[in-house]
């Protein structure tokens, strides 16, 4: 199983994720980057994203985002 990171770095790979605060306010996700990691992240851990998860608030960081993969059933390391 991918982790966050991978799936992160494979959306954007001239990002910088491990030094951001925020991916959304520092630029490194757009609106199409969030589409894309969504799309990875139901492939890789088999769930459904429901339109409200597309909030960027859910993709600020990888807390946010394993907090929203956590509250769909995904569960161990990611």
């Amino acid at each position: 199983m991918k982790t966050i990171m991978e799936l992160l770095q494979a959306t954007n790979s001239d990002a910088d994720f491990a030094h951001s605060d925020d991916f959304i306010s520092d630029g490194l996700l757009d609106s199409m980057d969030i589409q894309m990691l969504a799309v990875a992240m139901e492939d890789e851990y088999g769930i459904t994203l429901a339109g409200t998860d597309l909030m960027p608030m859910n993709y600020t960081s990888v807390d946010a985002i394993r907090d929203l993969l956590r509250s769909r059933g995904v569960e161990g390391d990611i």
